[in-house]
């Protein structure tokens, strides 16, 4: 019984969770109901053997940490870390540095969806790091006085229509890259007017009036 005494002080004093306080806690208490009743008691002693640390060392789950040293418990495995130390996700930080979903970003870097982005790059919603002036565009950078488009970065002289880049020259019309005019939601030829609403030959303009197409 002062075995079980000694064991619950130990896990009481080491600077673990609660919930793992309490889960260690119960068994060694389980073990020692089982000793008491003549079973399982190699499993209680093996039990024990696991929280029984030496002197200068505390209990961290199923391991001992030496006094001075973090216990870590963020993972099904607990660890022990350097003095000063931040857990993370079974890795031990710097003070100083920013814990990134199991990686460690240095000062002035960015976690962005457990990536370490630079200083002065932006954190796209899909995780991508993009330098200073660069658009995020579908785990793309688009360079500056570029438009994202449906994932395709468009040049400057380059509209978006409907996902697609249209050439140099070229209109968005209703959903199409068009070549001519876009008359009332139609693409004309390259070689025709607009005229009252309807797509018309430029040879057909008389007068300053304009002869719609029959087709």
């Amino acid at each position: 019984m002062s075995t079980l005494f000694d064991d619950v002080s130990r896990v009481i004093a080491s600077p673990v969770s609660r919930r793992q306080a309490l889960r260690m806690v119960g068994g060694a208490i389980g073990g020692a109901f089982l000793t008491s009743l003549g079973l399982g008691k190699a499993s209680a002693q093996n039990t024990a053997s696991k929280t029984r640390c030496k002197p200068g060392q505390f209990v961290c789950g199923e391991r001992c940490c030496s006094t001075g040293q973090v216990c870590c418990t963020d993972v099904e495995d607990s660890y022990c870390g350097p003095a000063g130390s931040k857990c993370c996700k079974g890795v031990t930080c710097a003070s100083n540095q920013t814990c990134c979903n199991g990686k460690c970003c240095n000062p002035g870097q960015v976690c962005c969806n457990g990536k370490c982005c630079p200083s002065g790059y932006t954190c796209c919603p899909d995780g991508t790091c993009c330098p200073s002036g660069q658009t995020c565009c579908n785990g793309k950078c688009c360079p500056a006085g570029q438009t994202c488009c449906n994932g395709t970065c468009c040049p400057s002289a380059q509209t978006c229509c409907n996902g697609k880049c249209c050439s140099p020259g070229q209109t968005c019309c209703n959903g199409k890259c068009c070549s001519g005019p876009c008359c009332s939601n139609v693409c004309c030829d390259a070689d025709d007017i607009c005229c009252n609403g309807k797509c018309a030959d430029k040879g057909a303009s008389k007068n300053g009036k304009c002869t719609p197409d029959n087709d």
